[in-house]
This record gives structure tokens, C-alpha cells and sequence, in this order.
């Protein structure tokens, strides 16, 4: 069994202590499953779960806990409030998977990488959330300059990441790296709670082994890339989508449907673009030319006819 989503967790709890429905505010911003956003602003503090009856229209039914829209007839005698005196203790969830961002060669980052990067840590922020809690996400060894940019990207973000000065021990980590000399597999992200993405964006600059030497840095030994079909071209690189591939995987999910899942048009397209050149011949032009057969068979990514002839146009291949 995978990991759950965190509102099967915080409505278990609810349910348990007596409570069968809630009413939302009119305006709930919420960006994933409507049980998860209930849940996620619960245990970051966003809202709080407060007595006090309300009416609406039921949205639906959750872990025996129903969620009601304030306007109609349906009673609920708690409430999802900004503040109140007495609210309803919602405890954390214990244990899961840890995403550790390193920021230990921030320094070595271009002005441009050093904004690139806090962008990414965002949207993996986002990714955490639509399934775990911010918890989850540890941030370690951070210059003052990062808080800065971290403070001016997401200004007046509620949250609960964990920002550490330091690098706090761990019990039985891995390093994700696409030069790394172990593959990893679903039985490796299961035999394993923390896992280390190497802080680090090389879009102005050539960063050579630099998640080698951030290992080296935190005194991790192990290090695995993320294969797909036994190759590392077209799994996708950015922060984001490494802990979107690791946590899917987690949830039970096959690392090839969540590498599928994750992977961006850039992504297929590369990937594409080796296969076909894995299945075609080189005509006297320099050209190559492949079959139908043999195109069809490259495209077991699932590639739309645009990002097929996009591959086709890349490595000048025509289809005979």
C-alpha cells in the first residue's frame, strides 16, 4: 500500500472526534481536490476548524465527512474560520516521505539560476501539496540571500516549509542524481524516507558532477539515477518534477507511468528523437529515414502527431 493523500489522514481525525460535516467559506481558494485543500489548510494553519452551526449545499462526501457550500438548507454545525477561540486540535501526520532541496553551492548559481531555482522549490512546494503537506519539503543550508528571494517570490505565502540553516542528520537517505551509479527503482523510493535533490540549476553554465560534489559535501554516499527504459534521456530534470516522479511512485504508482506523467513536451520530444534515431538508417544525403513500423513502435511514449513531427524535423529523419 502507498502513500495516502493527507485528507484521508486529517478526516480521519475529524470523523473521529464527532464531527459528520463542515461548512467552507464562500470563497475557499482551492487549487487541488477540494478534501485536500480542507486538510492542507487545516494542518499549515490557514483556517481552523471552529464551532458554530451554518447552512449550504453539500459538495460532496469524504471519509464519512461531508463538505457543505454556505448557501442552501443543509446544517453543519462546524465551521472552516480564519480564527476562533476554541477550535478543533488537528494533530500533524506522522512520518513520510522527506524531499530535501540542498542549497549548499547556491553560491556557485548566476543571478538568473539563483530566481530559476526559488521558482522551481515553489512549484515543488505546489507538487508536495497536491498530494502530502509542506512538511515534506525541507530546504537545507540556506544563505540569508535565498530566504530574501524565497520572502519576495512568494509574498504573503501561509506555509510550513522546513527552512534549515544546517544539514540535520538523516536516517536513510539517497541522493538523486542522473549520473548516480545505482539505478532507482519503486523498491528503492520504498525502502527509503529522505530523499536529496541537489539545489542546483545550470541554465546560464556548465555545472559539472555538481550533485557528485554536493553529495560529497553532506557526506551521502548513495546516489541513483532516475532511468527510463534504461536511459536517463527524456526524464525530466527540474526540481519539481523529480519530487513530482519520486511522490507518485510513492503513492503506488510504476516509476515509468510517473516519469510518463511528469515528463514536458521538451522531455517526450528529446526522448522521442533517440528512438528514432535508435531505429532508423542513414541515407546517401546524410538523412535518415525510418518506416511507419519502426516510427510507431519508437513512439510508445505517447507523443502527439506534433511532438512526433517536431522529433522527425530535429534529427531530419522522413518516414518511408
Amino acid at each position: 500500500m502507498g502513500l495516502e493523500p493527507l485528507w484521508k489522514f486529517v478526516f480521519k481525525q475529524i470523523k473521529e472526534r464527532g464531527v459528520d460535516s463542515i461548512c467552507l467559506p464562500k470563497r475557499l481558494k482551492c487549487k487541488w481536490d477540494l478534501p485536500q485543500c480542507v486538510a492542507l489548510w487545516l494542518i499549515v494553519g490557514r483556517y481552523r476548524l471552529c464551532p458554530g452551526e451554518g447552512v449550504g449545499d453539500v459538495a460532496g462526501e469524504w471519509g464519512g465527512v461531508r463538505l457543505v457550500y454556505r448557501q442552501g438548507g443543509h446544517v453543519c454545525r462546524w465551521r472552516l474560520e480564519k480564527r476562533c477561540p476554541t477550535p478543533l486540535s488537528i494533530e500533524e501526520p506522522p512520518g513520510g516521505p522527506v524531499f530535501i532541496i540542498d542549497l549548499s553551492l547556491w553560491g556557485e548559481h548566476t543571478e538568473g539560476e539563483k530566481h530559476e531555482l526559488v521558482e522551481q522549490i515553489l512549484t515543488s512546494l505546489y507538487v508536495v501539496r497536491s498530494v502530502w503537506w509542506d512538511g515534506a519539503l525541507w530546504i537545507t543550508n540556506t544563505p540569508e540571500e535565498f530566504i530574501h528571494l524565497f520572502q519576495l517570490h512568494a509574498r504573503g505565502l501561509v506555509h510550513r516549509v522546513n527552512i534549515r540553516r544546517d544539514f540535520p542528520p538523516l536516517r536513510n537517505p539517497v541522493v538523486l542524481d542522473p549520473e548516480g551509479d545505482c539505478v532507482f527503482t519503486e523498491e528503492t523510493a520504498a525502502a527509503h524516507s529522505e530523499f536529496i535533490i541537489g539545489g542546483i540549476v545550470d541554465k546560464e553554465r556548465t555545472a559539472k558532477s555538481a550533485t557528485k560534489r554536493l553529495a560529497q559535501l553532506l557526506g551521502v554516499e548513495k546516489r541513483c539515477r532516475i532511468e527510463l527504459r534504461g536511459s536517463v534521456v527524456g526524464v525530466p530534470d527540474r526540481i519539481n518534477k523529480i519530487v513530482e516522479i519520486v511522490l507518485y511512485t510513492l503513492m503506488g504508482n510504476s516509476l515509468e507511468k510517473s516519469i510518463l506523467r511528469a515528463q514536458a513536451k521538451r522531455d517526450r520530444v528529446y526522448r522521442l528523437m533517440w528512438e528514432i534515431q535508435r531505429r532508423s538508417t542513414r541515407r546517401p544525403d546524410g538523412t535518415l529515414a525510418i518506416s511507419r513500423e519502426a516510427l510507431n513502435e519508437a513512439n510508445w511514449l505517447g507523443a502527439s502527431e506534433e511532438e512526433v513531427l517536431t522529433a522527425l524535423k530535429k534529427v531530419k529523419a522522413v518516414v518511408t
